[in-house]
C-alpha cells in the first residue's frame, strides 16, 4: 500500500515546490492616486463637442457640428445632475467659441463660425431647462470670416478668424471701432501678455505665432522652433508671460509646451515622464490656485494623430516658473475621443471629448 502511494506523494511534493516559489505582495499602482476619481458625463450626441465655461453650477458646452449649446448642471465634484441642449441659430451656424464676460457678470460670449457672428447671451443658469436669451449680436466686419476663439478685454473683444486668417479687435459697445490684423494659416487662440501688454495668436498649420501691437497696428510673425515641435494651438496668459501648447504632427507629438517672455524670448519645456514625453499637447490651463501651488494642466489629444493618447498631465513648477518639479499623468477612460479643452475649477478639472460627446471631470472627494 505504501509503495502504491509513493508516486502520489512525489507529485504532491512537486506541486508544493512550484507553488511555494510564487509570492504575492502589494505594489505602488501607477495612475490615479487613491483619492482621485474620473467621471465621464454623457452629453447629447454630436460629431464635435468643443468649448466650455462655468457659470455658477452650470457648465456650458458648445457642440459645433450641429450648433447646439449644452447646459450641464453639476454637483460639487462635477458630476452631471441635469443636462439640456439648445439650438443656437440653425444647425449649420457652427457654434464654437465661449467666453465669460467680465463687464457683464454671468453673461457669456459665443461665436457662430459659419454665420460670422459674435453673440452675447444670458445663459439663464437658474434653470437647466430654460433657454438662454440673446443680449447682443455683432456681425464680423468683412473681409473677416470664421470667428473661432473669443475673449473679452475691457470693452474690446479679441477674436481669431479661422477662415480668413485674421485676428479681430472690435469694441462691442461701438462695433464700428475695429481692427483686422492679417495672419497666416490658421489663427486659433489669442492672449494678452501680462507684462508687455501685446497680443499673441497661435497659428497652427503655419507653426507660427503672431504678435500684435494694438497701439501701432504692427504685427510680427514668430517662428516655432521645429526642433521643439510643431502646430501651436492652445495659448493663454499666465505667470510672467504667454504659455502655449504644441500639438505636433499627424504621426507624432513631442510632449513640449512653450513660454514667451516680455522680450519675445521663447523657452520650451519638455515633458519627461514615460507617457508625457511624446504627448500631443492641444490645450493648457493653470490651476485656480496656481499662484501658490505652481500647477499647470496640459491636455494631450488624438485630434490629428489617432495613435496619440488622450490625457491630462498635471505639471508642478518651482516658484520661479522655470523648472518642472513633477509630472502626473491621468489617461482618459475613453481613448481616441479627441480630447479638446480643459477647465480647472476649485474642486475639479473638466475636459471635453470632441468625438465622443462627453464631459470628463477629475475630482477628489
Amino acid at each position: 500500500m505504501i509503495i502504491m502511494l509513493i508516486p502520489y506523494l512525489i507529485a504532491l511534493l512537486f506541486i508544493h515546490s512550484i507553488v511555494a516559489k510564487v509570492t504575492i505582495k502589494p505594489v505602488n499602482s501607477a495612475g490615479l492616486p487613491s483619492n482621485q476619481y474620473i467621471v465621464e458625463n454623457q452629453l447629447p450626441l454630436s460629431n464635435q463637442t468643443h468649448e466650455l465655461v462655468k457659470v455658477e453650477d452650470i457648465i456650458l458646452v458648445s457642440q459645433m457640428s450641429n450648433s447646439v449649446l449644452v447646459k450641464v448642471q453639476v454637483d460639487k465634484y462635477g458630476v452631471a445632475q441635469q443636462v439640456a441642449g439648445f439650438q443656437i441659430a440653425n444647425p449649420n451656424s457652427s457654434l464654437h467659441g465661449l467666453a465669460l464676460s467680465t463687464k457683464n457678470p454671468g453673461m457669456v460670449w459665443l461665436t457662430l463660425e459659419a454665420d460670422n457672428k459674435l453673440v452675447l447671451i444670458d445663459p439663464v443658469v437658474a434653470s437647466v431647462t430654460d433657454a438662454p436669451k440673446v443680449i447682443k449680436e455683432i456681425n464680423v466686419p468683412k473681409p473677416g470670416n470664421g470667428p473661432h476663439y473669443i475673449g473679452e478685454y475691457e470693452t474690446d473683444l479679441w477674436v481669431s478668424l479661422k477662415e480668413s486668417y485674421h485676428v479681430l479687435r472690435i469694441n462691442y459697445e461701438n462695433p464700428k471701432d475695429y481692427n483686422l490684423y492679417q495672419g497666416v494659416v490658421h489663427p486659433i487662440f489669442v492672449a494678452q501678455h501680462p507684462i508687455n501688454k501685446m497680443f499673441y495668436s497661435s497659428e497652427d498649420d503655419s507653426s507660427k505665432i503672431m504678435k500684435i501691437n494694438p497701439a501701432t497696428g504692427e504685427t510680427t510673425q514668430i517662428n516655432v522652433n521645429a526642433s521643439a515641435g510643431t502646430t501651436p494651438v492652445g495659448m493663454i496668459s499666465g505667470p510672467k508671460g504667454i504659455w502655449f501648447a504644441l500639438l505636433g504632427s499627424k504621426t507624432a507629438g513631442t510632449g513640449t509646451f512653450g513660454f514667451i517672455d516680455h522680450d519675445d524670448k521663447i523657452v520650451y519645456h519638455k515633458l519627461t515622464s514615460p507617457l508625457g514625453k511624446d504627448a500631443a499637447l492641444l490645450h493648457l490651463a493653470f490651476d485656480v490656485a496656481y499662484k501658490t501651488n505652481h500647477k499647470l494642466y496640459l491636455l494631450s489629444s488624438s485630434i490629428i494623430n489617432p495613435s496619440a493618447l488622450d490625457m491630462i498631465i498635471k505639471v508642478t513648477f518651482d516658484k520661479h516658473w522655470t523648472t518642472i518639479k513633477d509630472e502626473k499623468v491621468i489617461v482618459f477612460p475613453t481613448q481616441q475621443c479627441q480630447s479638446h479643452r480643459l477647465l480647472p475649477t476649485q474642486f475639479n478639472v473638466f475636459a471635453t471629448e470632441l468625438s465622443s460627446s462627453k464631459l470628463l471631470t477629475l475630482f477628489s472627494p
